[in-house]
């Protein structure tokens, strides 16, 4: 009885070794590449205010300026005043995307800084982008 056991799970480990071998082996060609990256570095504008009052507040992808405008994004990211990298992974094309910051401080510092509004008035970049066939593009937005 001993010995059946042991044979059936030798049997087993011999059935699971041969089937990752199947299924994980390299004899299976590669997944074609259909996307490329869209790399986002968002640096914060370079204002005479405190950086730790300067914050990300958007950044959004859409297909077409309308759409942008409109809130049509296709994709968002979920922005981090610690974070300045974001990646996304895009069809090839053509794709417009914005960036947003606000401004915290007291007081007329963040109108005077730039800030439409003053305080958590948002500052916003925008930019055109077109994605190649497994390539990495990547883009800076441009506060005015």
């Amino acid at each position: 009885m001993k010995a059946l056991r042991y044979l059936i799970l030798i049997l087993l480990v011999f059935i699971i070794v041969r089937c990752d071998g199947v299924t994980g082996g390299g004899d299976n060609p590669p997944e074609p590449v259909t996307t490329g990256i869209l790399e986002v570095d968002f640096q914060l504008p370079t204002v005479q205010l405190p950086t730790k009052n300067i914050h990300r507040v958007d950044l959004s992808i859409a297909r077409t300026t309308d759409s942008l405008n409109k809130g049509l994004f296709i994709s968002s990211a979920n922005v981090l005043d610690s974070k300045t990298i974001y990646r996304f992974t895009l069809v090839p094309g053509t794709y417009y995307y914005r960036a947003g910051v606000t401004c915290s401080c007291l007081g007329d510092s963040c109108l005077w800084g730039g800030f439409p509004g003053g305080r958590y008035g948002v500052r916003w970049a925008s930019g055109k982008v077109i994605i190649a066939l497994g390539q990495v593009t990547r883009d800076v937005p441009s506060f005015q």
